[in-house]
């Protein structure tokens, strides 16, 4: 191999450990921080309360379809009979619920948009096994998994259809959501937002529930400008590696001009 092989070798490796993935901060992401006294099972939950997320819902008032329109949200401790399998982390879950309109949970984070790094937030997803899609039970209508900064969408997953079209009851299936920033976003250093969604019927007499958790946020950075600073001691190895190099040519131009073994001696 020849020096400038090597010396572009040991570049390319320093450059490809500026590549990080920070995991950015959650708060509750998996909504535990609820402890719940209760027996896991259809009515081991909170309403209406679930640390560190807001809830964002249509007012119910002001549906004029002539029935009762409702919007809930909380922690769920849901048992075998709602979840065989269990849930993906934890004990609890995250569930919205409602029938006529739509309702969300949202959280503000700590991090800021940044430029040039690509943000990917995964997550799980699921409907209670204890249903029927045959009211009063509860189906699947759709729901929206959003990154959002300073209000705008950045990107979202929809599934937005009939009931149970998009998840099997009793199982949790994963889902990813990813952004690339580009070199000038709009909404640069606004700060990002979760936004989960469940989306309504629009029919009173069909109610659907949505069961989240295990959320996680990484941003990564091609530059080294995530929210951690690249390690001080990446310039030293790249120096290191270009000193072995250049020792390793200046030994063979050595060779080259004398090429007697001078570890033997000549009798």
């Amino acid at each position: 191999m020849t020096v400038q092989r090597l010396l572009s070798a040991a570049i390319l490796l320093c450059a490809g450990s500026l590549a990080q993935a920070d995991t950015l901060t959650i708060l509750n992401p998996s909504f535990e921080a609820n402890v719940l006294a209760c027996s896991p099972g259809p009515g081991c939950a909170t309403d209406d309360t679930l640390t560190d997320w807001t809830a964002s819902t249509a007012n119910p008032s002001g549906f004029s379809g002539g029935g009762v329109a409702f919007n809930n949200f909380g922690v769920y401790k849901p048992g075998t009979g709602q979840y065989p399998g269990g849930v993906p982390d934890g004990v609890n879950v995250a569930y919205l619920s409602t029938n006529v309109f739509n309702i969300s949970i949202s959280q503000v984070l700590g991090s800021d948009l940044k430029a040039n790094d690509t943000y990917t937030l995964t997550g799980f997803v699921g409907i209670r096994k204890d249903t029927s899609v045959i009211p009063p039970g509860i189906g699947d209508f759709g729901y929206n998994v959003a990154l959002d900064a300073n209000g705008t969408v950045l990107t979202s997953l929809v599934n937005e259809g009939e009931v149970n079209a998009f998840l099997t009851p009793g199982t949790f299936v994963p889902f990813t959501v990813t952004f690339n920033s580009g070199s000038s976003p709009a909404q640069l250093g606004k700060a990002l937002e979760i936004v989960l969604t469940d989306d309504g019927s629009g029919n009173q007499f069909e109610p659907s529930e949505m069961d989240f958790d295990k959320l996680s946020l990484t941003d990564t950075s091609q530059s080294g400008g995530g929210s951690t600073v690249p390690e001080p001691a990446l310039g030293g190895v790249l120096a290191a590696a270009v000193l072995g190099i250049c020792a390793i040519h200046r030994r063979r131009l050595i060779t080259a001009a004398c090429p007697v073994n001078l570890g033997v001696r000549a009798d």
